[in-house]
């Protein structure tokens, strides 16, 4: 029952997909072939993995964050169903847009990328990591050690001057909206520090789950 009810929760993340099936939420198949046509009907919007496009960008009107979270479901998907079909496009994305340091800053979006569309891409970094999906190949950081490179940059942007500490929405002076500490970056960086402290044990993390 508990992987039905975890499987109808990742359909009804789709909700717009799958509002056009038949689904018998009693049954385990009927929900797998829903989440299998909602999964199709999403990945159809993808075109990071045609050739000249860069993987991990969806077309406009689309962001980056938003692709992240694509991502994200996908690898929920792959979990709880075991069809693996997206696999390869999953894992392409997230080493390309995690980049060399493994802290998803790629160069293709430095002059827009805010706090939490970082975070968007490493909660999905940290799904990759708790569900064991296939790790990334030996040159590359694991996805670990990613979270933990965004973890730490995180903690190095704390600003401590205003409104009782916090991080700011954009990374980079020059973005609009710098000023601004926002419940979103905040909560990605909640969100990533509390599953830390659950998959290390580490207090560390623990600690700065409950001062965020």
């Amino acid at each position: 029952m508990r992987l039905l009810f975890q499987i109808a929760t990742v359909v009804l993340g789709w909700a717009v997909a799958a509002r056009t099936y038949e689904i018998k939420w009693d049954n385990n198949e009927s929900i797998k072939k829903a989440a299998s046509q909602a999964g199709f009907g999403l990945v159809k919007y993808y075109t990071g993995n045609n050739t000249g496009d860069t993987p991990g960008n969806l077309p406009d009107p689309y962001h980056w964050w938003e692709t992240g979270a694509m991502f994200g479901a996908l690898i929920d998907y792959w979990w709880l169903t075991g069809d693996d079909s997206y696999n390869k496009i999953t894992s392409q994305a997230l080493i390309h847009q995690a980049g060399p340091e493994g802290n998803y800053m790629p160069n293709n979006q430095t002059m827009t990328e805010g706090n939490d569309d970082q975070g968007f891409w490493v909660m999905s970094a940290m799904s990759a990591a708790e569900h064991q999906f296939p790790d990334p190949p030996d040159d590359s950081p694991g996805w670990l050690a990613q979270v933990q490179a965004v973890f730490n940059e995180y903690a190095g942007r704390w600003d401590r001057e205003d409104c009782g500490g916090g991080l700011r929405w954009q990374i980079f002076q020059f973005n609009a909206g710098y000023g601004y500490k926002n419940s979103i970056a905040n909560g990605c960086f909640f969100n990533i520090a509390a599953r830390l402290a659950m998959y290390t044990g580490n207090k560390t993390y623990a600690d700065w789950a409950e001062k965020i």
